[in-house]
């Protein structure tokens, strides 16, 4: 149950000068970096720009991959879940443990050996140059959606502490991300796509204990409170299989997830790079190890957030708005009533973070994509290394607009929640890519033509599937997705003859 319309609305409190000093001073960091990224030459041709001259370590490739995979969904969109519902689907980080070992010894071993700079090179390798196209093509549309959801997110945190609108917020933090992504190249995203994690994580972590001491008997009072009112795992179901909106089964929750998952790791140009930005494979396995063991510790951290809050505001009623706009504005309406002044600064900023380590990862990613799979193999073969360099960064500008303005519809339609959106939109989008990558992987026989068609079949299946309104969870259209593709492209490889490429 929620406890959102308790009490009349309590006043608002101001940001205040040193708040703004503190996350003006965050944002003029990160604006910094890249600037210094820029001037010591590591964007100073293509292979710096999107690979880091793979010299970045592992512990911050490692961070970069949190980060990115996670961002304002994380920090925003599952404490408002837990608040709203309860902790049922932190089930869906349990896949990260047999996911990870899956890219370690299957997946990273193909990427490092053919040396890609995009991830849909392999497509090209394994089977064609249309495969390579899809995919790519795939990502690009999927991440223009995705900068617009993790951009609308952190700008109604602003907007709940702030004088400032939606859509300036929104402006703020789109521009100033995609003019640090611009200079500095992967380089300075990953680095800085690390230094946010820590932010990320220190800002959850904080929050957790501050709301935890604020509600009567503390950590044991907020799970005393988290019992009785079902906010843990109660809800969750290992007889239930039903496969509808709102499943509380631990099977189907599992499953829907691991391929939710399974899909950025493996076929996800933003993470696929992070793979070969490291020294060596060695350094790039540890990167995963890092990344699944923050991925279990701290998502439980924002679960528990979720549920911190909730309690809070269970025993402090009159604290409690009941005009906010939506439950994803929870956490910023926390942190504006309850964290001192500078704290709360610095929370903000951490919401900032969250966001632009996965706006300035796709940015970069997005670009890669369209160098390397379109302008340099299709578009204008042979152009000197600088030509490519000046219009990756102008892909850059142009999809960082396209993404802003996408935030900026967000902000003015109604959505119930945005981390269900995202989740949904993963399947529509990305589900049948990952069944491709999957069939090059484990497959030999099937060549571009199986592959090509097992691809459509996804996509469009999961389409019709999506407007039929069957009452099937959105989380489920990755598994449907992923799996159309995969049996198609096997069924028909194995009747038809083989034309893998050799290219």
């Amino acid at each position: 149950r929620s406890v959102l319309a308790m009490n009349p609305a309590a006043p608002a409190r101001s940001f205040g000068a040193l708040n703004w000093a503190l996350l003006g001073l965050y944002l003029a960091s990160m604006i910094g970096i890249g600037y210094w990224f820029m001037k010591r030459e590591a964007a100073s041709s293509t292979d710096a720009y999107f690979r880091g001259g793979q010299r970045v370590p592992a512990w911050v490739a490692g961070l970069s991959i949190f980060a990115t995979t996670l961002s304002s969904l994380t920090f925003m969109g599952i404490p408002a879940r837990a608040f709203q519902t309860d902790m049922s689907w932190y089930i869906g980080q349990l896949p990260i443990l047999f996911i990870v070992p899956l890219v370690v010894f299957f997946y990273l071993p193909f990427f490092r050996k053919l040396d890609v700079t995009s991830a849909y090179e392999f497509l090209e390798n394994r089977f064609n140059m249309a495969c390579r196209l899809f995919g790519s093509f795939s990502f690009i549309l999927f991440h223009i959606g995705r900068i617009a959801i993790v951009l609308y997110l952190p700008a109604v945190a602003l907007a709940a502490v702030s004088d400032i609108s939606v859509d300036t917020a929104i402006l703020i933090i789109g521009v100033l991300c995609i003019i640090y992504t611009v200079m500095g190249g992967i380089e300075a995203v990953v680095w800085t796509d690390a230094i946010q994690a820590i932010v990320l994580m220190t800002g959850a972590v904080l929050c957790f204990f501050i709301a935890t001491s604020r509600v009567d008997g503390g950590f044991g009072g907020m799970m005393e409170i988290a019992n009785q009112d079902s906010k843990l795992f109660q809800s969750v179901s290992l007889s239930d299989f039903s496969l509808s909106n709102g499943t509380t089964s631990f099977v189907v929750l599992f499953i829907a997830f691991f391929f939710n998952s399974l899909v950025p790791y493996t076929s996800s140009q933003d993470v696929v790079q992070r793979y070969v930005t490291t020294p060596d494979i060695k350094a790039a396995k540890k990167s995963l190890w890092i990344t699944m063991t923050l991925s279990i510790f701290g998502s439980l951290v924002f679960f528990g957030l979720g549920v911190a809050i909730y309690a809070f505001f269970k025993t402090n009623p009159e604290a409690m708005d009941p005009n906010l706009p939506s439950h994803d504005a929870i956490l910023p309406f926390f942190i504006l009533k309850k964290l001192p002044t500078g704290i709360s600064g610095l929370v903000i900023a951490a919401i900032f973070a969250a966001s632009q380590s996965t706006i300035s990862s796709s940015l970069n990613s997005v670009a890669t994509c369209w160098i390397k799979d379109v302008d340099q193999r299709l578009l204008r073969k042979g152009r000197s290394d600088q030509t490519y360099l000046k219009a990756a960064k102008w892909v850059v500008l142009i999809i960082g607009t396209l993404g802003v303005g996408a935030a900026l519809w967000m902000a003015h339609a109604q959505i119930e929640s945005a981390f269900k959106l995202f989740n949904t939109f993963i399947g529509l989008s990305a589900g049948s890519l990952g069944g491709l990558f999957a069939l090059g992987v484990f497959t030999k026989r099937p060549g571009g033509t199986a592959a090509l068609i097992g691809a459509g079949t996804g996509f469009v299946g999961v389409l019709i599937l999506h407007l039929s309104d069957t009452g099937i969870s959105g989380l489920l259209y990755a598994v449907i997705g992923f799996a159309l593709c995969f049996f198609t492209g096997w069924i028909i490889g194995l009747i038809t003859p083989s034309n893998q490429s050799t290219n």
